[in-house]
């Protein structure tokens, strides 16, 4: 497809453009940098003058017509003219012809590539206030005496036209492409971009015409890949930088290699009065930073086209030179530059010096830069890092799910060189790696038994730990606490014991134990800092802490967990961005935010699938199912589950929450015993597992389903598990059995203060309904009120919110059965679906028809909401 370029987030400076055409003023003076928008805003305010009535014209200076007097006039220069002043004249009256009281409009697009003849006409043009004027100028470009003096001697609004902002830019795309574009990719293209729209356009239509951006699914562009600098804006930015004389190309060039450079680097390597010109031209900008003042390209696109015009031996010789002031900066504690120096040594004509690429290596793994990590390291095994770059780059390989390729490295180490700790640490990544990267838990198992027999007591932490692990991932969550047994998380290598904290978080977390869940979350989060190879943990962690948060009904602080990581997320790269927004999207559900819910999840696990399936892809579509399916985004829910299905995984099922999305997904297709059965065979199966607080929580949505037999199990519950949640679903319970319509209205409320707005919302619908039955109609429309006022807030579209703010005098079951003709089942389709027979299907009909006074089946269907697409 080619996108189509509308004028998006302009309408503030058309405006202005339009008002001064149609006052005193001589016109507008329309300035900005190469590719901003100018003449695309010039060009709409001469549509929006021609549809006034006004007779309009479209001047264009150009570098060519420059060298010829009047080039820019010759479509109105008569032929066989005696003298000049006719000439000039007769280009003056043919330009500004007009009808009787009709307005003349003119358009003169980049009006410094006038010559002096071309702006005397203009200028003239002017003084006789024969036609208003839209004169557009490139920012930094020279402009002629003769061109300055048409606004130095007129009346003219000045516009400085700014480049579109990071929103502004998403919103552009999303029109151009028809579609909406995930986050990621958005932010990618506005930092490459920094919202040029025709560098965006030449950028994006490049790259969908060669594959590298999609659209998933037909709804959602994607793009994942980096991206080719097309030849034509190649082509476009060299002639906005023109021919540099050699000393400011070296600036560009430097820069181009690496950014920012501190000031008085820069001068080391290039030429002071080069980088003051570079300066004055627009190419550069000194900007102010911790470290002193420092010098970065005034574009990005600008690093983009001189690296691939520039000659390959330039450029390694750059990245020495830069490389070398890094060196001399004394800098080694600092990871960012430690990365940066390994990165530039790595591309330049300096040796390879193996110590520098292995502690950069580590350096990138802490930054969560995973692919430079295994980069990096590769090139210190090359070098001969020794097993400290070995162990590195498989580390950094298992993490990018480079499962197979993270164990051949492994075995290449020869462990009968090592020492006891040596040979733990290589068993316990490789039993990692076999576990979560490559999906095969009895081999995991196989190799850290293998292991064991060769490690002495005192390193056996990785053994023990990794048993503990592997009980979990198997969803075994009482033989990993016994396996766990001894283990503290401090006592441990980082890495170790920052799995460890998550297993327990994990664990504690479902168990209801939330005192113990939060400990061990806290304890992993200080061990994550302790090592290089530990970072990502940190979001698999506050995943744990979140889950323990919400299970027990501690919800704003489960949201405050997950904006912390989101932040702490932005500091990083790669996978990290999404993971951060992942977590806080969980949180988001949890509270009933929908929305915000929906928009974190949508971008990330996009993102986590393409390179994660099987595991924070995974991880995270089971909650972007549910938050679709509560919202009614049944096509899109249905379509995520589908997707879950093709992905079969052979750890962590994550059963409760995969119950609790498809039971979502039921209830908004309108089966919703089919979910309230789903819900209770969870609840049963996480109590055989001891998951107390998970069975609560499955409860607790099968009585917000409509589900009543849960009240004693509950009782039960309410001494086992800790948090408010479980005492106010036992009450929940115990009202919707009852139909104790004060206590459901009072406990709408409650479900309010702890954070669940959807489980709030629920319960006043229940009391609403309840009210109605009892003839209390001022008490029904208020809670009614209050329901409909929290769906509003929340997003949601649950099966008791149908059936009070679509009320219809349907039983469950009808109203069940009606929603699935209106997704256009059959009889028998229902009957398969529900569990029932043909006939009782067609009785419930029958009944339902005589009840609405409808005389099909698809004018029943039509009563009730649709569900959004």
């Amino acid at each position: 497809m080619r996108p189509s370029w509308p004028l998006i987030c302009r309408s503030e400076e058309l405006r202005r453009v339009d008002a001064a055409l149609m006052t005193e003023f001589s016109g507008v003076v329309i300035s900005g940098s190469a590719g901003v928008g100018k003449s695309r805003l010039a060009l709409e305010a001469l549509t929006a003058a021609q549809a006034r009535g006004c007779q309009t014209r479209l001047i264009t200076g150009t570098h060519s017509g420059r060298a010829i007097p009047l080039g820019a006039f010759s479509s109105w220069t008569a032929a066989e003219v005696p003298d000049s002043v006719h000439l000039l004249t007769g280009v003056i009256d043919a330009v500004t012809h007009a009808p009787p009281s009709t307005e003349v409009v003119i358009v003169v697009d980049d009006v410094h590539l006038l010559d002096d003849l071309s702006a005397y006409v203009v200028n003239q043009i002017m003084q006789r206030n024969a036609a208003k004027l839209v004169l557009t100028l490139l920012d930094d470009a020279p402009t002629p005496a003769a061109v300055r003096e048409i606004w130095k001697m007129g009346q003219f609004e000045r516009l400085e036209l700014e480049p579109l902002s990071a929103e502004q830019t998403s919103v552009l795309l999303s029109t151009a492409l028809g579609a909406d574009i995930d986050k990621g990719a958005a932010s990618r293209l506005w930092d490459l971009t920094r919202g040029n729209p025709l560098y965006l356009r030449h950028i994006i239509e490049q790259e969908i015409a060669d594959g590298r951006m999609k659209r998933h699914r037909g709804e959602v562009w994607q793009w994942v890949e980096e991206p080719v600098v097309p030849t034509s804006l190649v082509e476009l930015i060299q002639s906005r930088i023109g021919t540099l004389p050699a000393s400011v190309s070296d600036v560009i060039d430097t820069l181009s290699v690496s950014e920012p450079i501190e000031l008085s680097v820069l001068a080391r390597i290039t030429d002071q009065r080069a980088i003051e010109d570079a300066e004055t031209s627009g190419l550069v900008v000194v900007v102010s930073t911790d470290r002193g003042m420092a010098v970065r390209l005034a574009h990005p696109l600008y690093g983009e086209v001189r690296r691939r015009c520039a000659p390959a031996t330039k450029l390694r010789r750059l990245r020495g030179l830069v490389a070398g002031e890094l060196d001399a900066s004394g800098a080694d504690d600092d990871a960012h530059i430690l990365v940066r120096r390994a990165t530039l040594g790595l591309e330049s004509d300096r040796p390879p010096d193996e110590k520098l690429l292995t502690k950069a290596a580590q350096s990138a793994v802490w930054l969560a830069d995973l692919a430079l990590a295994e980069r990096l390291s590769e090139a210190a095994v090359r070098s001969g890092g020794g097993l400290e770059a070995e162990l590195t780059r498989a580390h950094a390989l298992s993490w990018l799910g480079r499962g197979d390729e993270a164990e051949a490295a492994l075995a290449r180490i020869d462990r009968s060189v090592l020492q006891s700790d040596g040979r733990a640490r290589v068993g316990f990544l490789r039993s990692s790696n076999m576990l979560w990267s490559r999906g095969d838990p009895a081999t995991a198992k196989a190799v850290i038994d293998e292991a064991a027999e060769n490690v002495s007591a005192q390193h056996r932490a990785y053994i023990d730990t990794f048993r503990a692990v592997y009980w979990f991932a198997v969803d075994e969550p009482e033989a990993a606490l016994r396996a766990s047994s001894g283990l503290a998380v401090d006592d441990m290598p980082a890495v170790v014991g920052a799995e460890l904290a998550w297993v327990l978080a994990t664990v504690y977390a479902e168990a209801g134990q939330t005192t113990e869940a939060v400990s061990a979350a806290e304890s992993g989060y200080v061990t994550a800092t302790r090592s290089f190879d530990a970072p990502h943990m940190m979001f698999n962690i506050a995943d744990s802490h979140v889950s323990a948060l919400v299970l027990a009904g501690r919800v704003n602080e489960a949201l405050d967990v997950g904006t912390r990581i989101r932040q702490q997320a932005a500091d990083f790269t790669g996978t990290a961005r999404p993971l951060g927004a992942a977590v806080a999207g969980r949180a988001a559900i949890a509270a009933g935010d929908l929305r915000s819910a929906c928009a974190l999840l949508q971008d990330s696990v996009t993102l986590l699938c393409a390179k994660h399936s099987l595991g924070w892809g995974y991880r995270y579509l089971i909650p972007r199912i549910e938050a679709l399916a509560v919202r009614g985004s049944l096509s899109e829910a249905t379509a995520d589950l589908a997707l879950l299905e093709h992905m079969p995984r052979p750890f962590r099922q994550l059963d409760h929450e995969q119950s609790r999305a498809r039971a979502w997904v039921a209830a908004a297709e309108g089966a919703v015993n089919e979910g309230i059965d789903l819900l209770l065979s969870a609840a049963r199966r996480a109590s055989a597992k001891g998951q107390f607080a998970a069975e609560v929580l499955c409860l607790q949505t099968a009585i917000q389903f409509g589900y009543r037999g849960a009240a004693s199990r509950l009782q039960e519950l309410e001494t086992r598990v800790d948090g408010p949640r479980v005492q106010l679903v036992a009450r929940f319970a115990e009202a919707l059995r009852d139909m104790d319509v004060g206590a459901l209205a009072q406990l709408s409320g409650e479900f309010e203060l702890m954070g669940d707005l959807v489980a709030a919302a629920d319960t006043a619908a229940y009391a609403s309904l309840g009210f109605r039955r009892a003839g209390k109609r001022g008490s029904a429309l208020s809670c009614a009120t209050r329901a409909s006022e929290l769906a509003e807030r929340t997003g949601a579209s649950t099966p008791a919110l149908l059936g009070v703010l679509e009320p219809l005098p349907l039983t469950v079951r009808e109203r069940e059965i009606a929603t699935l003709i209106g997704q256009g089942m059959s009889s028998r389709r229902i009957a398969e679906r529900l569990h029932l027979s043909v006939r009782t299907v067609e009785s419930h009909t029958y009944r339902a028809m005589s009840k609405t006074g409808t005389t099909s089946r698809n004018e029943l269907a039509a009563l009730l909401p649709h569900q959004r697409a």
